[in-house]
């Protein structure tokens, strides 16, 4: 049975010693962005659409009722351009807008991937030898990391292409039913389509519990298997599946540890980053005040280029603080990354990569 206490004290330990044993604020910033760029401190964002429709349809609705005469005229001659269909060139325009800018999303998503993936190896190097370097890694697991790379793109595909057929298989049970159109659907009818779509849910469910573990035995088990043996995905998934086979229980019991720690960590993460926004915020904020109150004074002529100009110099100051504040969760990352390598190291100690024992020496 793994000793989970002791992998949380040594992980806090090689922490507490990479990050603190000195201080040094430039490794701090430097492996800030390893990390960042490996996707161990990664944010959710939730985008939200605007009600244009309503509007326009009030809009409408507003026309429909206005008086005739002059007005009526002035919608006689503005509903022809209205309902007028576009042209074959504006079509062809649309199409080639919209191609261009889905073409640069994919190659924005497959750039950012392709480097996720090497960073993770630059991410996993740095921990274990102490350091902040990013050249020589980057350089030095280039194979491994395409591996991942493409290990990844691989499985983002499978993933895509099972949850829009669940979607499809939504959307055509919905439509076969008829209940779609119906515009105030009855409490029964609201019943009868949860139950219709409570197998796609939990189909989707499954799949997203298969996707987050799978990912988690690449990243904290593969991944360290390919930078050690220097071998390929496929390779390091087969032997990371077989020590998880023989350690089926503790491996249950690394997830809920994992799973527990990170609810923790993010909190605590959560409440340090409120903290030091409004740390940084109140002076920010008092010198935005002050150069508001110097524009009393300056000609009005002169206030776009006044507030330009001091928009060039704190734009830059702002954006550096808001990376401080995110550099916050820098322990949290170095510690879940030494925690799943001690994990590992106790289900085969041939994957010993730190020596929480004699930190100095593997500072060296």
């Amino acid at each position: 049975m793994v000793e989970f206490g002791a992998i949380i004290g040594e992980s806090a330990e090689w922490t507490k010693f990479a990050l603190f044993k000195p201080f040094n604020f430039k490794k701090w910033m430097a492996l800030t962005f390893i990390a960042l760029m490996a996707g161990s401190m990664s944010n959710g964002c939730n985008f939200n659409t605007g009600s244009g429709w309503n509007n326009s349809h009030h809009y409408e609705q507003k026309q429909a009722q206005a008086p005739q005469g002059a007005a009526g005229g002035q919608a006689q001659a503005v509903t022809p351009l209205m309902t007028q269909k576009p042209s074959h060139e504006d079509v062809v325009l649309i199409s080639v807008v919209i191609g261009t800018i889905i073409i640069f999303i994919f190659v924005i998503v497959i750039l950012f991937s392709w480097l996720a993936s090497r960073f993770s190896f630059v991410f996993l190097e740095d921990v274990i030898k102490n350091e902040a370097s990013i050249d020589g890694p980057f350089a030095a697991n280039a194979d491994v990391g395409n591996s991942y790379f493409r290990f990844n793109i691989v499985f983002i595909a499978v993933f895509l292409a099972i949850f829009g057929f669940l979607m499809y298989l939504a959307v055509a049970a919905l439509i076969k039913s008829g209940l779609v159109n119906t515009s105030s659907p009855s409490p029964e009818q609201v019943i009868k389509i949860i139950l219709m779509l409570i197998p796609v849910i939990l189909a989707a469910l499954a799949l997203f519990t298969i996707t987050a573990v799978i990912s988690l035995i690449m990243k904290d088990l593969a991944v360290p298997i390919m930078y050690k043996e220097r071998i390929r995905s496929l390779a390091a998934w087969g032997k990371s599946w077989e020590l998880i086979k023989k350690n089926a229980g503790d491996f249950t019991v690394y997830v809920l540890i994992k799973m527990g720690l990170g609810i923790g960590a993010g909190i605590v993460y959560l409440l340090a980053f409120i903290a030091g926004f409004l740390i940084v915020a109140i002076p920010v904020a008092l010198v935005v005040f002050a150069l508001w109150l110097i524009t009393k004074t300056v000609p009005g002529i002169a206030i776009l280029p006044y507030w330009i100009f001091f928009g060039v110099i704190l734009a830059p100051v702002c954006l550096f603080l808001l990376y401080c504040l995110m550099a916050l969760n820098l322990p949290f990352a170095v510690f879940f990354r030494t925690y799943s390598l001690k994990f590992l190291e106790k289900l085969d100690p041939q994957y010993a990569f730190i020596k929480t024992d004699k930190p100095v020496a593997a500072q060296q």
